[in-house]
């Protein structure tokens, strides 16, 4: 939920009112159909009204699909096959982006381009399917170290709402095909994947919760208590990437459940 003292911006009061008419028609197969065709209206509008935005998000997509093939010529059998899953998710990124367009803007509401903020984040999702099909230390520090590196962007420049409320959605993008590729690899115990999948998959619930149960946004105090405890994650996967499977299980498990303390206290202190 935006802050009191900080008033909702055009965008959000438009999804504000989106979501309570979902609400309001107990989200009817009509009333869903209605949603997707104003979202994407909206979006076409808000591309046409930008197209310096739009274009360097195609350039940067583009990008990112030309990286992720030349990976895959210059790579071995595993990366060439996982090529169309990697352009699939790459793709998918795009339309998500493209559908947030308006959202690129500073929280107060004026429109900007897409920044370097951005560009780690984006940097962190293009990552994902390099994880998914294995995440050694290197690429899990680096997807850390971007994760660390567009909150210092953003506070030096200004933080977009798109930053501010797509991040952690990357972020447990991330985490969760990292974990898929340490399973593949059976560096991390399976009771411990399953413990912070499903701590990863309460946030992601509370998240539609919140959202679409009560036309609001998740408050930042909840969705960003478990980011103390992120280092200890981080270095459970870099110890499955190093092989050190109990060492990785009992990391990613403590970090789990530390996690799930913090987000609790700061449900209980509401």
């Amino acid at each position: 939920m935006p802050e009191p003292s900080r008033a909702l911006t055009e965008g959000e009061r438009w999804s504000r009112e989106q979501l309570e008419a979902l609400l309001r028609a107990r989200f009817s197969p009509r009333a869903i159909a209605r949603f997707l065709v104003a979202s994407q209206r909206r979006a076409n509008a808000e591309r046409a009204a930008r197209p310096h935005t739009a274009r360097r998000m195609r350039i940067w997509m583009l990008t990112g699909a030309g990286a992720h093939a030349g990976l895959a010529a210059a790579g071995d059998a595993d990366a060439r096959r996982g090529l169309p899953g990697a352009l699939a998710w790459w793709a998918a990124t795009w339309v998500m982006l493209d559908w947030h367009i308006g959202m690129v803007e500073t929280e107060d509401g004026r429109p900007r381009n897409l920044g370097a903020a951005d560009a780690a984040t984006l940097a962190r999702a293009w990552m994902v399917p390099l994880a998914a099909r294995g995440a050694g230390p290197a690429l899990c520090l680096a997807a850390w170290a971007s994760d660390g590196l567009d909150g210092r962007l953003a506070r030096a420049t200004e933080p977009t709402r798109l930053g501010r409320d797509l991040e952690g959605l990357v972020d447990s993008c991330f985490a969760a095909a990292a974990l898929r590729g340490a399973r593949r690899a059976d560096t991390v115990p399976a009771w411990a994947v399953v413990g912070e999948l499903a701590r990863l998959g309460g946030g992601f619930a509370y998240a539609l919760w919140v959202y679409f149960g009560h036309a609001e946004a998740p408050e930042a105090t909840v969705t960003r208590a478990a980011r103390l405890t992120t280092p200890v994650r981080v270095a459970g996967l870099v110890a499955a990437g190093t092989e050190h499977r109990r060492t990785a299980g009992a990391l990613v498990a403590g970090g789990s459940l530390w996690s799930l303390a913090t987000v609790g206290a700061a449900l209980w202190r509401r």
